[in-house]
């Protein structure tokens, strides 16, 4: 009996942390982004996941080869550190192509992910949640904060709130996950 009533009271808790945890996700924009290991090994985004106080900004773009008349995606990384050049990862193999790029609000904008030093992986929208256009969130002093140009909210990575500024809306979260094969980042 004292089993049955433990396992009730441990599915019950899942289910209210994984309410919670569900609660704080953005919806506002579609967000469906994968990066996998094999083909990117060496990404700053693997370690950022992992490596509390780090951060990188995540953006997608295509270019066009005119003489070609071919067209190009690149996944780029830009880390906190203000010191590493910014990552270029050309998506070229089949699995990566089929894959949706819905980074929030801005694929050229992009997501923020990285580790925060008490609640583990993060990914944030890099737009600012309380302007009406989209304005890009820019690194701030120790760059463990973001800005927006436009309105001057500065806004914490570790806990996505305001810190300075008007009030309003925190950080748009995604839900974020990296297994063997990839890191996902959805909502």
């Amino acid at each position: 009996m004292l089993k049955r009533l433990f396992l009730i009271a441990m599915v019950v808790l899942t289910a209210l942390t994984a309410c919670k945890e569900n609660e704080t996700i953005s919806r506002r924009y579609p967000c469906r982004f994968h990066f996998y290991r094999e083909m990117h090994p060496t990404s700053l985004m693997f370690s950022a996941y992992s490596s509390p106080g780090t951060y990188v900004f995540v953006w997608t773009k295509i270019e066009v080869d005119v003489k070609k008349g071919t067209s190009y995606r690149y996944v780029y990384v830009q880390s906190n550190d203000g010191k590493t050049p910014t990552e270029s990862n050309l998506i070229n193999t089949q699995i990566e192509a089929n894959v949706p790029y819905m980074l929030g609000a801005s694929n050229e904008m992009g997501l923020i992910v990285g580790c925060t030093n008490f609640n583990g992986p993060v990914a944030y929208d890099r737009i600012c949640p309380n302007c009406v256009g989209v304005y890009p969130l820019q690194w701030m002093g120790n760059r463990q904060q973001v800005l927006c140009n436009n309105c001057k909210r500065v806004y914490d990575l570790e806990t996505a709130a305001i810190t300075s500024g008007a009030e309003g809306d925190p950080l748009m979260r995604y839900m974020v996950s990296l297994d063997n094969l990839r890191l996902t980042v959805s909502n």
